[in-house]
């Protein structure tokens, strides 16, 4: 059946009575009718004119998928939000619920191949960028579109009833939180990460997600349509079947929906028990580093890790026995315990860390200090003395047997050094009596 709209490119040429019943035009409540029956059809021309297929949809479905993909790999909400301002889908999604509320097909199938041409461009530009991208690992924000649940459905719902008065109401500021609060370009996103990684149970989650809100948008748009008389000529075998066909439509895809909402409830209740358990076990300094909790094939899986100041052998076992007497299930855990140092023993080790680092100091200032004394050779090696602790350089000379010339270039030398480590004491000593003789007998043997 296609309804009478006037003035909306391929909603039927037969003039509109935007669903009111023709009467003598003298009458001022028909007259009211009529002014109303005008604004219906405007509101009509309008959806019909942004659920187009055109340049611009494709521009801005191809930028909309882009940036969310993006901001997916990055792991930045800020960019998926930016991503579902831009995106076109709502134009669409909203001529799919007009349509059904006053049985346009026209509308309907005009809005049904531009949602659908949207849906495969904004994957296949999905799909491009991360098969170029080096970076393929899973973020929080892509992780946020595999699991929906019947809340998201709720929100898809309320969100599609702002989404229809704002349109009848020519508010754009709430189309824009319309379009933020229902996310639709992301979950194609997603699917495009799926596909290109082989995680199909991402792709399945996030084409799940996307069709709720699909579906929960067009309903709710059409309900409000229908209260607002948008196609008030339909037969109530007509009310019937739109009513029939949305609650059978939204009661099949809430049974996934609550399946995934009752895993996410039980895993958060499985988490609350294990931290509770794992806190009664740990030491009061005790603190868990990381701790992961999930339910798989009905088995609690617990792996994390904790640091403590005494190892326990029997965490891993007592934790399970704990877990599995609360929750009534069987329960796998891997906890690593690490050992944490006291503050004594930081303190300790950051002494120790100061003193080698001083010690590996004044051993470089050795080295240095000893080649700058003996450049030249004329000073021997073994006529320097270096004691490193002290900071402490002695220079064993004879005068007499170096000569004026000698004795003044030593000096300089010892000078230089001096300067350049003044934090040393670079001094002349004298050769001893003792050591002469104990010299001039090396030489002769």
């Amino acid at each position: 059946m296609t309804g009478d709209h006037p003035g909306v490119p391929g909603l039927g040429d037969a003039p509109f009575n935007a669903g009111g019943r023709r009467a003598a035009r003298n009458d001022e409540h028909d007259e009211a009718a009529g002014g109303d029956a005008h604004g219906r059809s405007l509101i009509l021309a309008s959806v019909a004119r942004d659920a187009r297929l055109d340049r611009k949809f494709l521009l801005l479905i191809i930028l909309a998928a882009a940036i969310a993909t993006l901001g997916l790999l990055q792991g930045s909400a800020a960019v998926v939000i930016g991503a579902m301002l831009v995106s076109p889908l709502m134009g669409p999604i909203m001529g799919i619920g007009f349509g059904l509320a006053t049985i346009e097909s026209n509308l309907i199938r005009r809005s049904l191949v531009t949602l659908a041409a949207g849906m495969a461009v904004a994957i296949l530009v999905a799909m491009l960028i991360i098969w170029l991208s080096p970076i393929k690992d899973v973020t929080p924000e892509l992780r946020a579109r595999t699991q929906p649940t019947l809340l998201d459905l709720g929100v898809a719902v309320v969100g599609g009833i702002a989404g229809v008065y704002a349109i009848m109401r020519k508010l754009s500021g709430v189309m824009v939180g319309v379009a933020i609060a229902t996310a639709l370009v992301p979950p194609l996103s997603t699917v495009g990460f799926g596909l290109v990684t082989g995680r199909m149970d991402f792709a399945l989650g996030a084409a799940l997600l996307f069709l709720t809100n699909t579906l929960a948008i067009a309903f709710a748009a059409t309900v409000v349509a229908r209260l607002n008389h948008f196609g008030p000529s339909l037969t109530r075998q007509h009310t019937a079947m739109q009513v029939a066909g949305i609650v059978a439509t939204l009661g099949v895809l809430s049974i996934p929906l609550a399946l995934s909402l009752n895993n996410i409830v039980r895993e958060i209740g499985a988490r609350t028990t294990v931290q509770s358990e794992l806190a009664a076990l740990l030491g009061k300094d005790d603190r868990v580093d990381s701790l992961n909790v999930r339910i798989e094939n009905d088995e609690i899986a617990i792996d994390g890790v904790v640091l403590v100041d005494r190892y326990a052998s029997q965490l891993n076992a007592n934790l399970a026995r704990a877990v599995r007497d609360k929750a009534r299930r069987d329960v796998r855990v891997s906890i690593v315990q690490l050992r944490q140092q006291t503050n004594a023993a930081a303190q300790f080790e950051e002494r120790l860390n100061q003193r080698l680092a001083a010690l590996e100091q004044r051993e470089d200032e050795s080295r240095a200090i000893l080649a700058g004394l003996t450049v030249g050779d004329l000073v021997p090696r073994d006529r320097v003395l270096l004691d490193a602790q002290a900071r402490r350089v002695v220079v064993q000379r004879d005068r007499e047997d170096e000569g004026a010339e000698v004795a003044a270039a030593v000096d300089r030398i010892m000078a230089s050094v001096q300067a350049r480590y003044p934090q040393w004491l670079v001094q002349n000593g004298s050769l001893t009596a003792a050591e002469a003789p104990a010299d001039a007998g090396a030489a002769g043997e």
